[in-house]
């Protein structure tokens, strides 16, 4: 293209290829006008224009109805072209699960692993197997870095203190239970603060992060505990308890991952339901409309319906 064809694309209005587009396939400036919304002396504006830009009068009055040039007639198929693939690139793409092939890259704390993956992979071989669920796990306060950064795609658990600027989703509330095994330790079957707090405690973060719901509610109610040792495997808890005459406590879900482990361990209800987390699917807003982004959240809206409150 030389200095002279550049100039002249330059200064071509792509709209006024839409109005050319009107007026050869109408040969009339008042139907195009009211085909575009538009006003005659507009539209003859842009005709006398488009005439100078191309050196071709376009347009000619034979008796009373306007004819193309021989130059017009051999630009209508090319401009039926253009319209049509401008068209396929602003059209929203069929979206077919079954037609993915990649990762999506999802954070989620290990704990939460346990309790949501199954499911969620299982469901994702049947509608999407090509498809590959890359789950990281990373601190809570590390997913906004990580979201604006493209290192994950979304993120699931507990965000108090998520920037409002990300895009989120409440999947659902979970209460906590406190677990025990029954051989090394007897519990009421229903515990206050300062019942939850006697007992030594096995610590494991079920968030992402250091912080504790359960400090700061045993706090708020004057109370502390004794964490006598912390870990982050959810498989290690049962085994512990079996040998230590302690207790974990856990959000419900979470608990029930190990329901069907060992027979000893018990169960048993904090009597405030101001101890619960709420657990999101987060992402960031430039991913709102983005079909693979919807379908991952609709997975996920769907298989977490039992727990919803």
């Amino acid at each position: 293209m030389n200095d002279i064809d550049a100039l002249r694309l330059r200064r071509l209005d792509l709209n006024s290829l839409v109005v050319l587009h009107t007026l050869l396939s109408t040969r009339s400036v008042s139907q195009s006008a009211e085909r575009l919304c538009l006003g005659q002396p507009a539209v003859s504006h842009i005709l006398k224009r488009l005439r100078e830009q191309c050196g071709d009068p376009l347009l000619c009055r034979d008796g009373r109805r306007m004819v193309a040039t021989p130059y017009a007639e051999a630009l209508l198929p090319l401009l039926e072209a253009w319209l049509a693939q401008a068209q396929q690139l602003i059209a929203p793409h069929a979206f077919d699960p079954a037609q993915l092939d990649g990762a999506y890259r999802l954070a989620m704390p290990d704990l939460l692993e346990a309790a949501l993956l199954p499911r969620l992979i299982a469901s994702l071989q049947e509608q999407a197997p090509g498809l590959c669920l890359q789950v990281l796990a990373m601190p809570a306060s590390e997913v906004p870095a990580a979201l604006d950064e493209r290192r994950i795609d979304g993120a699931i658990g507990h965000f108090p203190q998520l920037p409002e600027r990300l895009s989120r989703r409440r999947l659902f509330r979970s209460r906590f239970v406190c677990v025990h095994h029954a051989g090394r330790l007897a519990l009421p079957s229903l515990l206050d603060a300062a019942q939850l707090a006697r007992p030594p405690h096995l610590y494991t973060s079920y968030i992402g992060n250091d912080a504790s719901l359960v400090d700061d509610y045993l706090r708020a109610h004057g109370q502390a505990r004794r964490v006598i040792a912390s870990t982050a495997s959810l498989l290690a808890i049962p085994l512990l308890l079996e040998r230590l005459p302690a207790v974990a406590v856990l959000p419900d879900l979470i608990a029930q991952v190990l329901r069907g482990g060992d027979a000893g361990l018990r169960w048993r209800r904090i009597d405030d339901a101001d101890l619960a987390i709420e657990v999101e699917h987060v992402w960031h807003p430039r991913r709102d409309a983005d079909p693979l982004l919807k379908f991952i959240d609709s997975l996920l809206w769907q298989q977490s319906a039992e727990w919803r409150d």
